[in-house]
């Protein structure tokens, strides 16, 4: 006899669909014969879905498929890391257009920056691109063929942005 499991969906406030019946197929002279109603979904653990549906974290009024008391289907929005986000993310781009400002102004600044890293000083490297007035937090990264910088900022301790550029010089 064969056994086809298919998953069982968990009622979900994201989602309708409530929890399916497991269809068995068995194989009679080659041609399946369906039946309904499969008491669980693992026969090793016949019941994880009481477990998930007891262990899941949401209130119970929520657990029986009811619409969050926004009367929408999802979850209401905060917008707050968004603006947090965009506002940081305009303070990198101002001090990337320092850097990129600096280099496309002063060739003799480029000049003595590439030769700083084709000589591996990395200290130099970082004291000449922060000498522009960068602030942020700055991953620097050159190579023989070009540099890459990465402005990093963070709101409420979590990494929100990051701007990357990267500039060939060869």
């Amino acid at each position: 006899m064969y056994y086809y499991y298919q998953p069982r969906y968990h009622p979900s406030p994201y989602n309708q669909i409530a929890a399916q019946p497991i269809v068995r197929a068995s194989m009679v002279n080659h041609s399946p014969i369906y039946h309904q109603g499969a008491q669980h979904s693992n026969p090793m653990h016949p019941n994880y879905s009481q477990y998930i549906a007891q262990h899941n974290g949401l209130p119970q009024q929520r657990r029986q498929n009811q619409q969050p008391p926004n009367g929408s289907p999802y979850p209401p929005v905060d917008p707050e890391l968004l603006y947090e986000s965009a506002k940081q993310s305009n303070k990198l781009m101002k001090e990337a257009s320092l850097v990129l400002d600096k280099l496309a102004s002063s060739k003799e600044f480029g000049a003595r920056l590439m030769d700083v890293a084709q000589h591996s000083n990395t200290q130099e490297v970082e004291r000449l691109i922060h000498s522009v007035g960068i602030t942020s937090d700055l991953k620097i990264n050159y190579n023989p063929d070009g540099l890459e910088l990465e402005f990093k900022s963070k709101v409420q301790n979590l990494d929100c942005c990051l701007l990357s550029i990267s500039l060939r010089w060869r």
